[in-house]
């Protein structure tokens, strides 16, 4: 079984890095960051957090959409690839495995944030998330949706399936994890989140590739994201 997974990973990477694919790749990865901005902008949402009016958060995940719909295409040749990342894993302690990642990303958050904090740099703080960020009445539960469910599973499919997979045959795994951790970085657009989901996309990263499943890598995206949610409305 191991063996069919470790070929249907190396399939990908040669199904996926065709000539140009992976600069396709990140060309639909700006065009689905420049319709996030735009949207924001033209809804008057132009800072990352403001005050939540009835459309926003959700309506900020909606561009993802186009990060699933590329991969389905480039994917439609061939279904095994997609398959050989959406299996659930084989591993028995992948629950545990994913916890733990969670658990290291807030540590690095927190260090971060810390050492940030005393050294005095306030634009490399993280951002603080309103504690309305959930809207009123039905709109929480779409915005806990999009947050905690829609925006993990696009990015991990996108990053972690899709970008990931096929880079690993050409650059192998520790060049692949940074090369994406740095992609991921660079489109959460505030400085104080580079580092913090820079770190947070390495440790996912190697779980992904460790557990050989793109579950625990959405789970522990999920987890963290829910875990801003609860922090920011208890506040």
């Amino acid at each position: 079984m191991a063996k069919k997974l470790k070929y249907h990973l190396a399939f990908s990477g040669k199904l996926f890095f065709l000539p140009n694919s992976h600069l396709i790749a990140l060309l639909v990865l700006l065009v689905t960051l420049t319709l996030t901005i735009y949207l924001r902008i033209t809804f008057g949402s132009n800072t990352l957090y403001l005050p939540v009016p009835w459309y926003y958060p959700w309506v900020l995940a909606v561009p993802q959409l186009i990060l699933l719909l590329f991969v389905s295409f480039a994917s439609e040749a061939d279904r095994k690839p997609i398959k050989a990342v959406l299996h659930m894993p084989y591993n028995e302690g992948w629950l545990r495995q994913s916890m733990i990642t969670v658990l290291a990303s807030i540590v690095a958050i927190f260090l971060y944030s810390f050492t940030i904090y005393k050294i005095d740099i306030p634009y490399l703080m993280p951002p603080q998330v309103p504690k309305n960020i959930l809207g009123e009445e039905w709109l929480m539960l779409v915005n806990l949706f999009a947050m905690v469910l829609w925006v993990p599973f696009a990015e991990e499919l996108f990053f972690r399936g899709f970008l990931l997979t096929s880079w690993i045959p050409k650059y192998g795994h520790s060049k692949s994890i940074m090369l994406v951790s740095l992609v991921f970085m660079f489109v959460h657009s505030h400085p104080g989140l580079y580092f913090p989901v820079f770190m947070s996309s390495v440790l996912i990263s190697y779980l992904f590739i460790k557990t050989k499943s793109l579950w625990p890598a959405f789970l522990s995206h999920a987890v963290l994201n829910l875990i801003v949610v609860i922090v920011a409305a208890s506040a």
